[in-house]
């Protein structure tokens, strides 16, 4: 009973210090500061505006298809090479950086 009478004391004493309490003063001209700082921190926002209008998402956007149909029709009308495997670019690499390629398999097929 003791220790939950010594709670209540330092209740009330906590509580007691609060009347003491004012109200915190401010500065001159603290809230057009205030304002100013938050115009300020808006026009950075500016680049997010200009990137997200329409219209310059549908640029944007033609543009990624147009360099992707680019891109497909390239390597659909370049020339396969026949004969030529996958491995010899491997082989070229290890020749140019003077590294040894051992291949287990064969690269001919037998029949």
């Amino acid at each position: 009973m003791q220790h939950r009478k010594s709670t209540l004391e330092e209740i009330e004493k906590t509580l007691q210090s609060i009347d003491g309490i004012s109200r915190a003063d401010m500065p001159p001209f603290f809230y057009t500061r205030l304002q100013a700082k938050l115009d300020n921190t808006s026009s950075s926002n500016n680049f997010w505006m200009v990137i997200t209008r329409p219209a310059v998402s549908l640029v944007t956007l033609s543009l990624l298809v147009i360099l992707n149909i680019a891109a497909i029709t390239y390597f659909i009308k370049s020339p396969k090479k026949s004969g030529q495997l996958e491995s010899s670019g491997i082989q070229t690499f290890a020749q140019e950086y003077d590294l040894t390629v051992s291949s287990v398999y064969n690269d001919k097929t037998t029949k």
